[in-house]
């Protein structure tokens, strides 16, 4: 088994919630590896970084991370990744990056972007100028995730975003909402690798479990879904394929 602690949706500000330093540091023996799912801060703003960093430095793990929506609303982005950085944070945004824990364990990050889940999944979006903009970012976002993935020379192969891939994780939110929380192009990109679990936050009403499409296994790790991280445990196969089957991802509280 790897272990991978995920959490999504912290929007930090100056102050850090009580609870949640200690929530993390249990982590350290629970897991192998922190996944945060974006929205890490509020605002985006230097001092909320700042202390998202001082929040992070003691974990004792490493952490992957990407950018969520309120995170993009920072004006200094070089600032904001070298901070997290600065507390051992690995920001994806387009890239990849491989741990060898025993194992080659791989994660391939964006950040997502809105666009609907037509035709597979949802309703369509108007069309409109605004509808047009949302699916050009939308394609460009999952261009970026397919090369990341490209990239990707790993045993276990994670996909880390904020945005939803599929409406199976979105739960209770307004089916009038779905253009905002996601789109269908990255479940498109995902289910032409060999992907063994999505990784995503954003959908604050949605629900835990949920696949692609195509079968790949994809979590909302977002606190307000899940109350804090949650530790997932993937068995290490012997055939690096994913088979068409969904197998078993065990989670506990932390």
């Amino acid at each position: 088994m790897v272990r991978i602690a995920a959490v999504g949706d912290l929007h930090i500000r100056a102050g850090v919630p009580i609870g949640m330093a200690d929530e993390l540091l249990a982590l350290r023996d629970q897991a192998d590896v922190l996944v945060l799912a974006g929205d890490i801060t509020d605002g985006g703003r230097i001092p909320e970084v700042e202390a998202a960093a001082d929040l992070l430095r003691p974990v004792g793990l490493p952490i992957v991370a990407v950018l969520g929506n309120h995170d993009r609303r920072c004006l200094r982005r070089t600032a904001f990744r070298r901070i997290l950085e600065s507390a051992g944070v690995t920001l994806l945004d387009g890239e990849a990056t491989v741990l060898d824990i025993g194992v080659r364990l791989g994660f391939a990050g964006v950040g997502g972007y809105g666009g609907g889940f037509w035709p597979d999944e949802g309703p369509a979006l108007p069309h409109h100028r605004a509808a047009q903009a949302l699916a050009v970012r939308a394609r460009r976002e999952a261009v970026r995730l397919d090369q990341a993935l490209c990239q990707l020379d790993a045993k276990v192969k994670i996909v880390v975003m904020h945005y939803a891939p599929t409406t199976s994780t979105l739960g209770s939110e307004p089916p009038i909402k779905y253009w905002m929380l996601g789109n269908i192009e990255l479940a498109h990109v995902i289910d032409r690798h060999d992907v063994d679990l999505v990784i995503h936050g954003h959908a604050h009403l949605g629900n835990t479990y949920g696949q692609t499409t195509g079968g790949t296994p994809v979590r909302n790790v977002a606190t307000t879904v899940t109350g804090g991280p949650i530790v997932h445990e993937l068995p290490v196969r012997e055939n690096h394929r994913r088979m068409p089957v969904v197998y078993p991802v065990v989670e506990t509280a932390t």
